[in-house]
C-alpha cells in the first residue's frame, strides 16, 4: 500500500466507524476459529499431495532465481529495496549497485556470503530510513539466511524461521498500512477504483474494503505464526496476490501490476519453500499384527500444514 499511496497521508480517525470495526473484528475471530477447526480436522487425514514433499533441489533453485529477479527489478527501477524507502542519492546509487551484485552472484551461484552480507547491509540502511521497515520486511533477512545456509535443502529450523518472519511481516503490514492507518488506503482508493467488491454489485464501502483486506492479511499472519495449516495459508496468500495482479492488469494499471509482482517476489520465494519443504506431523494409527506380534504404528504421509 505504501508503494502506491500518497507519500504524506495523516491518520484519519474519522474513518474508524463502529459498524465497520465490529464487522472486521467478527471476521477476524471467525477466521481464526475456522483455521483452528480446519487444523484439527485435517489431523485425521493425509491431505497433502505427495509431490509437495520435495526431496529435490529444484524448488530451492527456483527460490534463488526469484530472489535474483527481485533484486534485479529493484535495481532496474532505481529503488532501494522497496519503492517507499527514501535515501540520499549516494546511498541510492550504492544500493542499486549492491542489488545488481546480488543478482549477478545469485545467477552464477557464487559468493553467497557476500550476497547475504549485502542484503543485511541494505536492510539496515532501509531500517534507518524507516524504522517500521524492520517489522514490515523481515523476510529480507530470511532471504539472507536462505542464501547463506540453504545449500541443497532448507533445514527445519530455517523453515520455521521463514514461517515466523512471514507471519510477523503480514501482521505488521496489516496494521501499518490498513487497520491502524486506513486513510492511506482510502486515499489510494480515491485515486484508483480498486474496490472490486463494489464493482461486483455488493454494498461494500471503501472503509469496509480496507478493513477486510487488513483483517485477511492479519489472519494469514496469525495462522503462519501459530503454524496451523501452513501450506493452506501460503496457498491462500498466493491466490490473493495473484488475484490483485490480475485485477491491476484487467483495469490497465500495468506499471502497478509490475511493481506489485516484483515487490512480492520475496514472499513468493519464501512461500515456495514452505509449500515444498515445510515439515508435516506424521500421523500414526495403532495396528495389530495379524500373526500375533506386537502392535505397530503405520504413519500417514502427512497433513496439510
Amino acid at each position: 500500500m505504501k508503494w502506491f499511496a500518497p507519500k504524506e497521508q495523516a491518520r484519519d480517525l474519522s474513518a474508524l466507524d463502529v459498524e465497520t470495526l465490529a464487522l472486521a473484528g467478527t471476521l477476524l475471530v471467525v477466521g481464526v476459529l475456522l483455521a483452528k477447526l480446519v487444523d484439527r480436522v485435517v489431523c485425521q487425514f493425509s491431505l497433502t499431495p505427495q509431490r509437495l514433499f520435495s526431496h529435490s533441489t529444484r524448488p530451492l533453485r527456483l527460490v534463488y532465481y526469484l530472489i535474483a529477479v527481485y533484486f534485479l527489478g529493484a535495481a532496474m527501477s532505481s529503488v532501494f529495496l522497496t519503492p517507499h524507502i527514501r535515501v540520499s542519492e549516494p546511498l541510492l546509487y550504492g544500493g542499486v549497485a549492491a542489488q545488481l551484485l546480488i543478482y549477478t552472484f545469485l545467477l552464477l551461484d557464487r559468493c553467497r556470503v557476500i550476497c547475504a552480507a549485502l542484503i543485511v547491509l541494505l536492510f539496515g540502511v532501509a531500517s534507518a530510513s524507516d524504522p517500521s521497515f524492520i517489522l514490515e520486511y523481515p523476510l529480507l533477512l530470511g532471504l539472507a539466511w536462505i542464501i547463506l545456509y540453504a545449500k541443497d535443502k532448507p533445514t527445519v529450523p530455517t523453515l520455521r524461521l521463514i514461517r515466523l518472519l512471514m507471519g510477523v511481516s503480514l501482521v505488521t503490514l496489516a496494521f501499518t498500512e490498513k487497520l491502524n492507518n486506513p486513510a492511506m488506503a482510502l486515499a489510494l482508493l480515491e485515486r484508483h477504483d480498486f474496490n472490486f467488491m463494489a464493482s461486483l454489485g455488493f454494498n461494500y464501502s471503501d472503509p469496509l474494503f480496507v478493513y477486510s483486506a487488513g483483517v485477511v492479511e492479519l489472519l494469514l499472519g496469525l495462522v503462519l505464526l501459530t503454524g496451523w495449516v501452513t501450506r493452506l495459508a501460503v496457498a491462500t496468500l498466493f491466490s490473493f496476490m495473484l488475484a490483485t495482479n490480475a485485477y491491476f492488469l484487467a483495469v490497465g494499471e500495468y506499471q502497478m501490476a509490475l511493481v506489485e509482482f516484483i515487490g512480492h517476489l520475496p514472499i513468493f520465494a519464501c512461500g515456495i519453500l514452505l509449500l515444498f519443504y515445510h515439515p508435516t506431523v506424521a500421523l500414526g494409527r495403532a495396528g495389530v499384527n495379524p500373526r500375533g506380534g506386537r502392535a505397530t504404528m503405520s504413519a500417514a504421509p502427512g497433513r496439510l500444514r
